[in-house]
């Protein structure tokens, strides 16, 4: 599980947590680089499903995504109905 510190820490910093695969926050900095787009807790969920064959929980999910927008990474789009991060570019913007 991860907790509030990690969630907060920069990824260099926040190294895995005992049961976390040691290669999850590669897999998804890829995955977020490769297919852009909205990621919201769902898609890493089912990206964790198919990598590795089993549950990750909606609130782990929700801490990679809100640890990478700490770090400038991502950008939160807060809306009514939904609620989804997407890549920042190197100019700055959502991808």
């Amino acid at each position: 599980m991860t907790t509030t510190a990690q969630a907060e820490a920069p990824a260099s910093a926040a190294g895995p947590s005992p049961g976390w695969p040691h290669d999850w926050d590669r897999v998804l900095d890829a995955a977020i680089r490769t297919w852009g787009g909205r990621w919201d807790t769902a898609r890493v969920q089912a990206l964790y499903a198919v990598r590795y064959g089993r549950r990750l929980g909606r609130e782990d999910a929700r801490a990679f995504l809100s640890r990478r927008a700490h770090q400038g990474l991502m950008r939160l789009h807060d809306q009514p109905n939904a609620r989804y991060y997407t890549a920042v570019t190197h100019q700055g913007k959502t991808s």
